[in-house]
């Protein structure tokens, strides 16, 4: 077993199995966080895990409103006698995922850490990469993610049959996600999708994939070539704040993929017959809800509302003007500054859940 220095990028080490038989590979004497809700579904999860005698075994319910330092403090105080070369497990979709990933950096300086996603979300995107995060409030708005760290898992384990609970809006984040990376960075890829429709299984392999690729070039996001990866995040983080995280993280984006879409087309960057094959795909493919919803969480929301939580944005550039990705063609991306005066034109077709 190797251990490196905390945050430093480690190559995506993938095992698939049942929770049963890779739960093996966990050390004695481990902490493990996991979410509450998956153990009713899986009664199994909690047995594997004491057979291997976990110092702490620390359950959260998972979704937005467990990313707080309430939730990373409860973590923490589980982990207080792991050693340094001890092992942190987080098994859960990719808010617990995010705070896990946090404790493990803080605790001891650094502790090992293994993800076992149990949504189709967390198994395509936030499992992998080493990204981890909480929220804080700012006058009242919840603000996603300004507070994380870089911390890479060692391993992780893709269980099939924990994403068998899943309900199909669940499923569809996952895929809008999956279909997110497709779209960006493989277009033979994306036209094979088109003719025929991925099987769950490939959708995540796809998927991790091409972010490995992404993140092996590109580990702390300082060449810029990893922010291909917010491909919709920009509005779908105010969509997401709008609803008050009653919208999904993965509608979220799939709608701010739709509203990228339209940034794109105005500057002239995205074609029209890539912006209609895209946004068609991604309704058909993926599941992608319709620009109606757009318009419902945006007809009563105060602009300033909008701008502030644009401004918060650790994307923004240094004058708060906008670094949105937008497509160029299929599987082909620019990371372009975008000016408040382009999304503003924009807004009253939004309200409307028009195409501009």
């Amino acid at each position: 077993m190797s251990f490196l220095p905390p945050g430093a990028y480690t190559p995506a080490t993938d095992h698939w199995g049942s929770f049963a038989k890779l739960s093996a590979r966990l050390p004695e004497g481990s902490v493990a966080v996991v979410d509450r809700t998956v153990t009713r579904f899986h009664p199994g999860l909690l047995p594997a895990l004491e057979a291997r005698r976990p110092r702490a075994l620390v359950q959260l319910t998972g979704g937005e409103r467990a990313k707080t330092f309430a939730s990373l403090e409860k973590v923490l105080a589980g982990g207080l006698s792991l050693p340094r070369s001890g092992t942190l497990i987080a098994v859960g979709g990719g808010t617990l995922g995010d705070v896990a990933t946090v404790a493990a950096h803080l605790l001891k300086r650094g502790v090992r850490l293994v993800q076992v996603p149990t949504t189709l979300l967390a198994a395509v995107d936030s499992s992998l990469g080493g990204k981890g995060a909480v929220d804080l409030t700012l006058r009242g708005r919840v603000v996603k993610n300004p507070a994380g760290v870089f911390h890479y898992a060692q391993e992780a384990w893709i269980c099939p049959e924990l994403f068998s609970s899943l309900s199909e809006s669940q499923r569809r984040e996952g895929a809008i996600e999956a279909w997110k990376m497709v779209v960006c960075l493989d277009g033979p890829l994306f036209r094979r999708y088109l003719r025929q429709a991925p099987t769950l299984a490939r959708m995540v392999k796809d998927a991790r994939r091409l972010k490995e690729s992404i993140c092996a070039q590109d580990p702390y996001e300082q060449t810029g070539l990893r922010g291909v990866l917010n491909f919709g995040h920009t509005f779908g983080h105010v969509l997401e704040g709008m609803s008050r995280f009653k919208l999904s993280h993965g509608d979220a984006v799939g709608l701010g993929m739709l509203c990228a879409l339209d940034v794109g087309r105005a500057l002239g960057v995205t074609p029209e017959p890539v912006a209609e094959q895209v946004e068609e795909a991604l309704r058909r493919g993926a599941g992608v809800l319709g620009r109606e919803r757009t318009a419902a969480l945006l007809k009563r929301a105060p602009l300033e509302d909008v701008v502030q939580l644009l401004a918060a944005d650790k994307k923004a550039g240094k004058a708060g003007e906008l670094r949105m990705v937008l497509l160029t063609a299929m599987g082909a991306f620019r990371i372009q500054e975008v000016s408040e005066a382009t999304w503003r034109n924009l807004w009253p077709a939004w309200k409307r859940g028009l195409r501009p």
